[in-house]
């Protein structure tokens, strides 16, 4: 093996391991510093806010809180704490390289795509329902559909806003922080490093994509969660820009809490959580339909990179792009 080579993989390993316990340590940290804050303004007691998930409806404004321990364990477990890394990374192994504006063809395709997903992923979570396990893992599936019950029910609570305040904080965290939280930890800081680590870029998106799913702790959900983390992997990987797949990631949050809003107002007859109202033939076409719009993100990305490039080589200042110290390099 070529030296550079193995210390680059040594390198992208010990980083893998000090951004996991950076996030570790984060979310240890953050959700105390929540629990104090919301021991200070509501004078609820330590042990009352653990109980705050167990039986949320014993604690007036429970929804409110939780969203706020959401909101903090998110930001110090999946940017601020693996931020760090930074102060960790030896000399020479981050390098600068070019990455591509985003044409407003590539943002119109991923809002299309965004809401085409609506009824895959739904599709793909049924059919993943009905996936049974063989005999010597029926205890990992019987833990997995209780606990995919608590969170469901947990959800549900969360998302059953009562007034308007609620939903502003729902929105914000449900959709907002949590989708550029868990880009900017996934793609921007994982993804990279795994792939530097395997040297094949689609095994590197897929696995990120597979732990990305895996820490929801659904294992009913695995499959359309992953296929949804895969698509923002590809979405950093062709445009350097981490934009992109947190747009993505924000817009199919949030889309999927209007859905339960309007549900719950009786404004639409569809329940978005219920995975099985979507038929397959649908599922199937907008799948399809995805594939396509997918296939002209890359290729419009291509396209942008080619300009950028026959610019260069002209003698041209790049307008379109701009160097960026990009994660890839490691």
């Amino acid at each position: 093996m070529d030296p550079h080579s193995a210390k680059n993989k040594l390198s992208n390993l010990s980083e893998l391991l000090i951004i996991s316990g950076l996030c570790l340590l984060g979310l240890v940290v953050f959700s105390a510093g929540g629990f104090v804050f919301i021991h200070l303004v509501t004078g609820l007691s330590l042990e009352e806010i653990q109980y705050l998930a167990i039986e949320p409806e014993s604690v007036e404004g429970s929804r409110m809180w939780l969203l706020t321990l959401q909101a903090f364990s998110a930001v110090g477990s999946f940017i601020l704490f693996p931020s760090l890394i930074r102060f960790f990374r030896q000399a020479g192994t981050r390098n600068e390289t070019q990455t591509l504006m985003p044409s407003a063809r590539i943002i119109g395709l991923i809002i299309g795509i965004s809401l085409l997903m609506l009824p895959v992923t739904g599709w793909l979570a049924a059919w993943n329902e009905s996936i049974h396990l063989p005999s010597f893992l029926q205890e990992f599936q019987q833990w997995a559909l209780e606990k995919e019950k608590s969170l469901e029910a947990l959800t549900l609570f969360l998302v059953d806003f009562q007034t308007v305040p609620e939903i502003i904080l729902g929105f914000l965290v449900i959709a907002v922080v949590a989708g550029i939280s868990e880009e900017f930890f996934f793609r921007k800081l994982l993804q990279p490093r795994i792939m530097g680590l395997t040297g094949n870029p689609h095994l590197a998106i897929w696995v990120t994509a597979f732990l990305f799913s895996a820490i929801h702790m659904q294992f009913y959900g695995l499959i359309p969660r992953m296929i949804l983390g895969a698509l923002f992997g590809y979405y950093y990987y062709w445009t350097g820009r981490i934009a992109l797949p947190a747009l993505a990631h924000v817009l199919n949050n949030g889309l999927t809490l209007t859905g339960m809003l309007l549900y719950q107002r009786n404004i639409s007859p569809i329940n978005v959580e219920d995975p099985h109202i979507v038929p397959w033939f649908i599922g199937a076409t907008c799948a399809g339909v995805c594939w396509g719009l997918v296939t002209m993100v890359l290729e419009e990305a291509e396209k942008i990179k080619k300009q950028e490039l026959e610019k260069r080589n002209h003698g041209f200042s790049p307008s379109m792009s701009q160097s960026e110290p990009s994660e890839y390099s490691s």
